[in-house]
This record gives structure tokens, sequence and C-alpha cells, in this order.
């Protein structure tokens, strides 16, 4: 009667859950994903006015499929539950064969069994191939009867590191995404202090306009510049005026204002409509001329105008307005609490994997009987044709 083994599900299931190639499967995954987001665009999910932009931009490009496509999900698959049930699931995995080579490299600081069928080795002495093996950088272990080399502890700890910077990498992904945020077309002026709404953060501009100070912890990086002024009125009696840039805005006696294109301002007390004009002999710099219009109001007729370069005044009937040069920077800021995180993990990554290749994992027996030397294991290929002395 044959006796029948019983399979441990439970084992099964940890084996398969390590496995490579589950890891691999998952891993492609993912990269499929990231390429679908290559050739399809993705579909903004803050900006409004860009999100408009992008679905006229899709429906020219896929016509009546747009909507199928965007039932899919196929325009946010970064932000799909499949994806992040994907990178999910390598997190497991990772943590599991992180668990699994650890108790691997605590088990290999001692010399273990022997396991495999023992076969002859042709023109091997076994002391010489011992000294060429601890040259060559492996670990040898055991007694005058029975020897055991490996790449401990580099070929096992190798891969932990790969593990580990993969769960770095990951966890630096999540940080991102909870607790991130980027801001595009942030516009601000030499000498202006703006606080970004919701986040506590805040970004200055010299008055120099090339050094931007921002609060620990976000990137600005400037994407163009341009003219801008700092504007004020005073009356005939030296009194100032309140100035207002939309009509639900409260008067002010100095307005900054980003020349990105025309801008008109209101000076309620005395009657007047100010329109500020760049005048661009090419691109928009700093350095740009303005063209100053004074309007009354009402009836909107012209009163006076005058190109205004780098500040200056102008007078019109009893009223003086001042202009003090502030150019403006439109940037984009980002905050990533898990930037750190995914760097450590990068770093983390390329040193495991680099570590593999330089020292795989390899675990052989040698031993002398009789007729010569015999081994067993993962022999390397040029066993044989070592010598010794």
């Amino acid at each position: 009667m044959i006796a029948q083994t019983t399979r441990d599900p439970w084992r099964s299931a940890w084996r398969f859950a390590i496995s490579r190639g589950l890891l691999a499967a998952l891993l492609l995954g993912v990269a499929a994903c990231l390429i679908i987001t290559l050739w399809l665009p993705q579909a903004p999910s803050a900006d409004p006015i860009a999100y408009a932009r992008w679905l006229s931009q899709a429906q020219a490009r896929f016509g009546n499929a747009t909507s199928t496509m965007r039932a899919l999900g196929l325009f946010a698959i970064t932000r799909s539950v499949v994806f992040r049930l994907l990178l999910a699931l390598v997190a497991d995995c990772l943590i599991l064969r992180l668990v699994e080579g650890g108790d691997r490299l605590l088990r290999s600081r001692e010399m273990a069994e022997p396991a495999g069928k023992w076969r002859a080795l042709e023109d091997v002495h076994l002391p010489g191939v011992m000294a060429e093996l601890q040259r060559r950088g492996y670990r040898t272990l055991g007694d005058a009867e029975l020897f055991q080399a490996d790449r401990w502890l580099w070929a096992e700890l190798s891969p932990l590191l790969a593990y580990s910077g993969g769960l770095l990498l990951l966890i630096g992904l999540l940080l991102a995404r909870l607790w991130g945020w980027q801001l595009d077309g942030l516009t601000i002026q030499s000498g202006e202090q703006v606080v970004l709404p919701g986040t506590g953060k805040w970004i200055t501009l010299d008055s120099s306009t090339r050094r931007v100070m921002h609060s620990p912890g976000i990137v600005v990086s400037g994407e163009e510049s341009g003219p801008g002024m700092w504007v004020s009125a005073v009356d005939s009696a030296g009194r100032s005026l309140g100035l207002q840039r939309t009509a639900e805005a409260e008067p002010v006696p100095q307005v900054a204002v980003a020349l990105t294109g025309d801008q008109y301002l209101a000076i309620p007390e005395a009657q007047r409509i100010i329109r500020l004009a760049p005048q661009p002999s090419g691109a928009m710099d700093a350095l740009t001329p303005v063209l100053v219009q004074v309007y009354r109001s009402p009836p909107g007729r012209l009163e006076t105008e005058s190109v205004v370069e780098g500040g200056g005044r102008l007078m019109a009937d009893g009223l003086r307005l001042e202009f003090i040069d502030a150019p403006y920077v439109r940037l984009a800021a980002v905050f990533n609490p898990g930037r750190w995180p995914a760097i450590a993990g990068l770093v983390l990554l390329v040193v495991g994997v680099l570590g593999a290749i330089v020292w795989p994992s390899r675990r052989f027996w040698l031993r002398e009987d009789g007729e010569g030397v015999v081994g067993t294991g993962d022999l390397p290929p040029a066993l044989g044709q070592a010598r010794g002395g």
C-alpha cells in the first residue's frame, strides 16, 4: 500500500504569495497600465479649465468613443481601483518576500544540510579549490570532511535591499497621493508674498525677480515672467485715492497688477478708468513698456495716455498716478511629502539590484570520497577548471 502525502494548503499559499512569478505578473500589470497612460491622454482631476480643454481635445481625437472610454476609466488609469489594487498587491508581495528573505538570512548563518545529488568533479584538488573560492569572495564553512561555500551575507542581503527599496517607493507614492498637491499658473510679483490657499504655505519673490523664497517642503519652478506694476493714485490735495480691480473688490490705496494682458483699474472717487496695456516688441519680459490710458467715467472719453517703462508718474487733470515697477513670475508649486521616501527607495532598489548581479545567490557543498572530490548544490560552471596546488 502506497502512503499518500497530505499537501499543506497554507504552505502552498505561502509559496505562491512569495513566488517570483506572481511578483513578475503584478509588475507587468503595473507596467501595462503605465504604458497605456503614455498613449491615452489622462484627464486632469483638479483644474476645471484644464479638464474642459482636455475633454475637447479627447473628443476631437476619439470622437464618439470618448464617452465609452471615459466610462471604462481609460482616461483615469492611475486613479482607478484596478491600478491601486495592483500596487497594493505588489506591496503585499514585497512584504512577504522581505519576511521570507529575512528568515533565510538568519538561517543561513550556520552551515546547512547538503541538498541534491552528489556528482564527481574532475581534476579538482579540495584545498586548492577552497583557497580559490575564498579569494573570489565566497564564505566557506565546514570541517575536514565536508565544506559549504556560499556568498552569505551579501547574496542574501541584496534582495532584501531591493524589496525594501520597492516598498519605500510605494510608500512615497502613497504619501504624495494622500497629502501632496500641485498648483500651476501661480502669479506672484516682486516684493509680494502669497499664501497658498488651504495649505498654510507661502511664496515670496524678491525685488529683482531672480530669487524665489518659500516655505520648507515645497518645490517651485518658474514658467514665465513679464512686466507688472504697483499702481497708486493721489488727488490734487495729496490725498490717497482707492483703486479697484473689480466691481466687487474693496478700494485699496495701492494695487499690484501683473500685466499678463490688458488690465483695467477703477478710481471711483475720481471717476476714472485706467487701462494698462503691455506693448511687446517681441517676447514679453520684465522690461516690456506699458501703455497707460486714463478714461473719464462717464462718458468713457480718453483723457490722456503715455508709455511707462520701469515705473514713473502720469498727471491727468488734478490726478497723479504713480507706477512702481514690479515684474511678475508665473510659477508652479509642488508639495510632495513622499519625495524623500521615494528617493531613498529608488537608491535602495538600485543598490539591491546591482548587488544581486555582482553577488548572485549560490550555495554548494564539496567533500572528498575515496575516488576524488564530489559536489552538490548550485555548483559554479568553472569549478571543474579550478586546480589546487
